[in-house]
């Protein structure tokens, strides 16, 4: 419909959209002028879009079936962990279940082992069950799956009630329920790196442990696996503790064709503590003399260099100490001089501790 006006104050001037232009221009000519202006004026225009109903973002938790452990079956059956263990102080509420559910019905409990941040919030999740027959090559794998791309992360326990008197650290969650149930003590706190080992896993460590081990009373206990890999870990992870409680040494590693280089520099204000430490490192190694021709020391003006074979270091077993092996004392030695907290290194009688715990059961079934 056209537009229109009327004048309240005089009821003659009322009609459409152009007379009231043409009465108030002084020819026909300014009223067209007028008018044009008028409607080809610009005006702010939004498209009114209507809102999309927004879908909910659903969480790992509820697309991989996340829920507390109810049914351990995979733990107590195939890796003889106790129930005791995973429902201790320790391990309660850690350990969860993952289910899947099959297309022709039913579901498989898997375990999760949750990836805590530093506000002890889950953020990603390692899921475990038994092996399995691959459909394609034939061949049997080990079930192990990372939820998603936040792999520094790492698993542990819960805090001690009573304060941590030992940080206990070991390649995956298995190991620490296995550890705990054969080694544990009151005050153990648990941590598993879940797989590899890299630098950024090393970092949140460090600032997981800062605010634990600037206590004198915590020790420091590596429990990685019996093999290569697991004293590989050993050096790698005592290195990186090193460099973060030292500002005047650095230490770095080079691993090649099974030689290990270790490189700890001192900047110029330890320059003097080269001699004393390398006595000190000297005299803990020299408890034989097969140790310490397996060593090679060379100091420098500003650094001390140890090069040695590492699969020899393992097969030296000293049994006046406590079956430890050569790399452990020398590893130990090195902690001893440089580090402001004591250290530890244990190691399992088999390839890693889940192994001990089900020897040790199966020799107890033997035995009844």
């Amino acid at each position: 419909q056209p537009a229109t006006y009327f004048n309240r104050n005089d009821s003659n001037d009322k009609g459409r959209f152009f007379k009231f232009i043409r009465q108030r221009s002084s020819n026909f000519y300014e009223a067209i002028k007028n008018g044009l202006s008028a409607i080809n004026r610009d005006y702010e225009y939004q498209e009114l879009v209507p809102e999309k109903a927004k879908s909910k973002v659903r969480s790992i938790e509820e697309n991989y079936n996340i829920v507390a452990l109810e049914n351990p079956v995979y733990l107590v059956k195939e890796r003889l962990i106790s129930l005791e263990t995973l429902n201790s102080d320790t391990f309660s509420g850690r350990v969860l279940n993952a289910y899947h559910f099959r297309d022709r019905g039913g579901r498989i409990a898997n375990i999760a082992f949750p990836k805590y941040d530093l506000n002890d919030r889950r953020v990603n999740y390692i899921i475990y069950n038994k092996p399995y027959k691959d459909k394609d090559s034939g061949e049997i794998k080990k079930f192990r799956l990372v939820l998603n791309k936040k792999d520094a992360f790492l698993f542990h326990s819960n805090f001690p009630k009573k304060g941590v008197k030992r940080i206990v650290l070991a390649e995956s969650g298995i190991d620490l329920l296995s550890f705990h149930e054969l080694n544990g003590k009151e005050g153990d706190f648990y941590i598993s790196f879940g797989g590899n080992l890299y630098q950024e896993k090393l970092n949140f460590l460090s600032q997981l442990i800062t605010p634990i081990i600037s206590k004198n009373t915590v020790e420091f206990v590596s429990a990685f696996d019996n093999d290569k890999a697991g004293h590989e870990y050993d050096v790698l992870v005592f290195a990186n503790l090193i460099n973060q409680y030292n500002n005047d040494r650095y230490v770095e590693c080079r691993f090649k064709n099974g030689f290990v280089e270790l490189r700890i520099h001192y900047n110029q204000n330890a320059i003097a503590q080269i001699g004393i430490d390398s006595k000190k490192i000297a005299q803990a190694v020299s408890i034989s003399p097969v140790l310490l021709k397996s060593i090679r020391q060379t100091m420098f003006s500003d650094k001390l260099m140890y090069e040695f074979n590492l699969q020899d270091l393992m097969k030296l077993n000293y049994k006046s100490f406590q079956n430890t092996i050569g790399l452990k004392i020398f590893i130990l030695a090195i902690n001893e001089a440089l580090l402001p907290f004591r250290t530890d290194i244990l190691k399992s009688h088999s390839n890693d501790w889940n192994q001990d715990l089900m020897e040790s059961k199966k020799k107890v079934c033997i035995k009844k």
